[in-house]
């Protein structure tokens, strides 16, 4: 795909950018810390693909950078699982599926921030700041659900075996938003298409 092949550089660099967490953090310890890299590196690479300032003038152009960034991140997310089995990555939560996870912001919240903001750094640090809400209010409900010891119990830790509830909320949460904002920034790019060939028939008229 040419916009996959105008963004080779940034795409082999997003790819890249992870891997020497797995190397660096000792594999049977924080494997969300080591998601978290591949989160921030694909919103990165996200940016460069619906980066703000340019947004897409009609379905077809949104779709492919979409299709653009789903095929990247798809392939970054496999390098990156591969290379973290190859170290024997211990978690309580199956690693794909947290490396899965991980790039949901990217594909969801990304889109759609930068319609709103217009620099990468504030896109990327705008979905990390709606991560952290999300994550913040199920360690809230936590609190509400299992009492003031919470987190001694660890109800709000990154291991599934306690923190059920907390996970399956930040998920659950996370997923949902991604997709509803997905939406939205298709709907945005339907308008433009709309008010495009709008003006287009106001200037034939005109001539």
């Amino acid at each position: 795909m040419n916009t996959l092949r105008q963004l080779f550089l940034p795409w082999a660099f997003a790819a890249l950018l992870p891997l020497p967490m797995l190397l660096v953090i000792s594999p049977t310890k924080h494997a969300d810390v080591k998601c978290l890299y591949l989160g921030i590196a694909s919103a990165w690479f996200a940016t460069e693909i619906f980066r703000p300032g340019d947004p897409a003038r009609s379905r077809l152009e949104w779709s492919r950078r979409l299709l653009a960034l789903l095929i990247a991140l798809a392939f970054n997310v496999a390098l990156f699982v591969v290379f973290g089995m190859s170290v024997s990555i211990e978690s309580h939560i199956p690693f794909p599926l947290m490396a899965i996870f991980s790039v949901v912001p990217a594909i969801g919240f990304v889109p759609w921030l930068s319609l709103k903001l217009d620099r990468p750094a504030s896109v990327i640090l705008a979905g990390a700041m709606m991560v952290v809400a999300i994550k913040l209010s199920a360690c809230v409900v936590a609190r509400l659900v299992y009492g003031p010891n919470y987190l001694e119990e660890g109800y709000a830790s990154a291991d599934w075996r306690t923190a059920k509830l907390m996970i399956s909320l930040l998920w659950t949460v996370t997923i949902a938003l991604a997709a509803s904002l997905l939406w939205s920034s298709n709907r945005s790019a339907k308008l433009l298409e709309k008010n495009s060939l709008s003006a287009d028939v106001a200037d034939r008229r005109v001539l």
